[in-house]
């Protein structure tokens, strides 16, 4: 079924390829896999007890980048990566969105 959805995504963001999407442009000049090595070690939720997964570092520092450029707090980043296809796309169209707590408490883990 995800590839059923990763097409409809895929579909409808053509659209706003052709009408100019600036974060397509700037996927190509960063190279985000080096973030993952990064944040590897400092985002990590196992313990002895266990713990839910962790959500995808590259996503997670996307989503504070994207947060960065709009201006956004973490409520609405939420809302608005819910929202415009655009900002699914910049994040690879992740099955789960994280919601604005995860996003806080990935950014007081960096700080």
């Amino acid at each position: 079924m995800k590839s059923l959805t990763d097409f409809a995504f895929n579909e409808e963001y053509k659209r706003v390829k052709r009408l100019g999407d600036r974060l397509a442009e700037v996927e190509s000049l960063i190279d985000w896999e080096a973030f993952r090595s990064i944040m590897g070690g400092m985002y990590d939720n196992r313990s002895e007890r266990g713990g839910r997964p962790n959500i995808d570092e590259v996503v997670m520092v996307k989503l504070l980048v994207l947060q960065q450029w709009h201006g956004l707090s973490d409520p609405e980043l939420e809302k608005q990566v819910a929202d415009r296809i655009s900002f699914r796309k910049f994040l690879g169209f992740p099955e789960d969105i994280p919601d604005y707590s995860t996003v806080w408490y990935f950014r007081d883990r960096l700080a």
